[in-house]
């Protein structure tokens, strides 16, 4: 699709295409440039970057859509292009931190580490805003001109407050000088409805999201910058891409994969390398299709609720392991065919548990023991708390514990149960 009648918007990486036939949709047909420094006099082109960001980014949105994230994508029509909602772009760049670097030691230079030690990690997540600029002009929602800054794409340091004020992103945060010495109504800057704490919740869910997958395929994901935008029904989405420019990716031995290279001033032919290597190995991305069982050995004991989350199945099986253990064995050989790619099997028991322990001793899914009646009568926990020799079986008193501890399980290889369990983690942390 290059007919230029159809170009709505030109940027530095990227064209934006309205589709005739379908209103309310737009193409986005990336281009083979890569940039550094806001400065148009680096720009240099990468051969074959607009196949690997069209990769990643439809990789990346799939993966993200099939995580309940919303996002602003439809589907991949070429290998440089994809159908998207067509979006209002809200101005602001928002980044997500696992780890002190780049621009944030600027601000808190006491984080920053010694050449060869790791950088110093955050356990909840670090959320920044910046006010998108171009030219260092602020332009709100509606277009209006709201004055300069002296540099592009200042830091809001106090995102949550009524007025915002812009600072320097490459000053240490002790120095108190405002950008411009302007000061915006948030409420001009974000669409009716839109708030940042709804922003901050979605980018949070994104990354983690993300974290796992990449963890998975042994690589730390650093930090990231996405945007926003509402689609013609208001809806906030996920928009713009998510490809190696959008991110810091580093492997488990700390060696750098994304744009950072650039910045560095690697030779382009090893940044174009290891951007093949990046949309070759987000092809990689999935959600296993795993399960939690929920056994009871009796119709009175209670089964406990299990959130829906992507990829994870709930099975519920009322068998008894004392009266039927031969059923009990056939049933778990056909849960076990069922899902190749794992679970956990919960078993919710009163009084005398032979249910658990006989699973465990027949399958290397973890197994959890919740004993029903302990709370009535606590002596019935001691038949799941003592058990043989070669049956590690755990046992949890609370079944809505028993859920979660299933869920961390799982956690290790859905990216979907690591965003929902490290998102409530980290919300502990206030």
């Amino acid at each position: 699709m290059s007919d230029e009648n159809l170009l709505l918007k030109e940027g530095k990486t990227k064209k934006i295409l309205r589709i005739e036939e379908k209103p309310g949709f737009v193409v986005i047909q990336n281009k083979n440039d890569i940039t550094k420094n806001d400065d148009s006099s680096q720009t240099q082109v990468m051969d074959n970057k607009a196949v690997h960001a069209t990769t990643t980014t439809c990789a990346v949105f799939s993966l993200l859509k099939e995580a309940g994230i919303s996002v602003a994508f439809e589907k991949q029509i070429s290998e440089t292009e994809f159908i998207a909602p067509e979006c209002k772009m809200i101005p602001l760049e928002v980044i997500i931190r696992r780890y002190a670097v780049g621009s944030y030691l600027k601000r808190f230079p006491n984080l920053e580490k010694q050449k060869n030690e790791t950088p110093h990690r955050f356990h909840k997540l670090v959320f920044e805003l910046f006010l998108k600029t171009t030219g260092k002009k602020i332009v709100d929602m509606q277009g209006n001109y709201r004055g300069e800054t002296t540099v592009e794409d200042p830091f809001i340091v106090n995102p949550y407050e009524e007025k915002w004020v812009l600072y320097e992103p490459k000053q240490p945060s002790w120095i108190k000088t405002a950008n411009t010495g302007i000061e915006l109504n948030k409420n001009d800057f974000l669409p009716k409805g839109v708030t940042v704490e709804k922003i901050e919740e979605l980018t949070r869910k994104t990354f983690l999201v993300l974290e796992s997958a990449w963890t998975k395929l042994g690589c730390r994901l650093i930090d990231f910058k996405i945007e926003f935008g509402i689609n013609q029904e208001g809806k906030l989405l996920v928009s713009d891409v998510i490809d190696n420019d959008s991110w810091r990716l580093r492997t488990n031995k700390w060696e750098e994969l994304s744009k950072q290279l650039f910045r560095d001033n690697v030779e382009m032919a090893t940044i174009a390398n290891k951007y093949a290597v990046v949309a070759n190995l987000v092809n990689r991305f999935n959600i296993p299709k795993q399960t939690i069982v929920l056994w009871r050995g009796s119709p009175s004991d209670q089964f406990p609720k299990i959130p829906e989350i992507a990829g994870i199945e709930k099975t519920e099986i009322t068998i008894s392991g004392h009266k039927s253990p031969s059923s009990c064995l056939a049933k778990l050989e056909e849960i076990l065919s069922s899902f190749p790619e794992g679970g956990v099997i919960v078993t919710v028991v009163g009084m005398s548990n032979g249910l658990g322990p006989i699973l465990a001793t027949r399958t290397s899914w973890p197994v959890i023991a919740v004993p029903a009646t302990a709370k009535e009568k606590p002596h019935d926990v001691w038949s799941s708390l003592e058990t043989p020799s070669n049956v590690p079986m755990a046992v949890i008193l609370s079944a809505k514990n028993a859920i979660l501890s299933s869920l961390n399980i799982l956690a290790q290889t859905n990216p979907v149960a690591y965003m929902y369990r490290q998102y409530a983690l980290e919300e502990l942390d206030k």
